[in-house]
């Protein structure tokens, strides 16, 4: 399969292909090994230049569990931009400027600890996918032209003080027919969508 087993000295890993990096992880860490083999898998997306046909199930099915997570972009402020048909805005917030919890449509949430997984799934996203429909029709319509996700450690590169902007992401769409993009627009919220997969955690209240 593409993404094989490797060591380097001592050390497990995983990487894609022969010559692909071999991404290390602590044995006695279960967190550490997917993370090690989510890295091998994006590497093996951008090797493929944001294709998966390479992939197969084995390669990632220990990775994710089977519920699916529609992810709605609907920031708080979406900004327009009608002479081009784009849209941006906030897709995920996970953190607040200030540093609170935020919960989603669904009552989920992605803790702090764990924001490293959404950064990846992102780049993911960016690297293999790019599209976005709308009313969960499945049909691409618009097409990522932006995107940045906004760690503590970007925005400090930045220097953007603490307190300014949420842990978040942030993406941009082009929606070449004008129709969809007005579609969208004249939405009361306006919102278009994001498919994937992630492994949910109950939390007690």
């Amino acid at each position: 399969m593409p993404v094989m087993e490797c060591t380097v000295g001592d050390k497990k890993g995983y990487k894609y292909g022969e010559s692909g990096h071999c991404y290390t992880y602590e044995s006695d860490s279960e967190e550490s090994r997917k993370s090690a083999k989510r890295k091998a898998i994006i590497q093996g997306i951008a090797i493929g230049e944001g294709k998966l046909e390479k992939l197969e199930k084995s390669d990632y099915e220990d990775l994710i569990e089977k519920d699916e997570l529609i992810i709605k972009l609907e920031p708080e402020t979406m900004l327009k931009s009608d002479s081009n048909n784009c849209l941006f805005g906030w897709a995920y917030l996970a953190i607040d400027k200030d540093g609170n919890q935020q919960i989603d449509h669904s009552g989920e949430f992605v803790k702090e600890e764990n924001f490293e997984d959404l950064e990846l799934a992102t780049y993911a996203y960016n690297l293999a996918f790019r599209e976005a429909d709308t009313q969960h029709d499945m049909v691409a319509k618009g097409y990522l032209i932006e995107s940045v996700v906004f760690t503590k450690e970007k925005m400090k590169a930045m220097g953007i003080p603490e307190g300014i902007l949420p842990q978040a992401v942030w993406l941009g769409f082009h929606f070449p027919s004008d129709n969809d993009y007005n579609e969208i627009c004249k939405m009361s919220k306006p919102m278009f969508s994001l498919f994937g997969k992630a492994t949910k955690e109950v939390i007690e209240e």
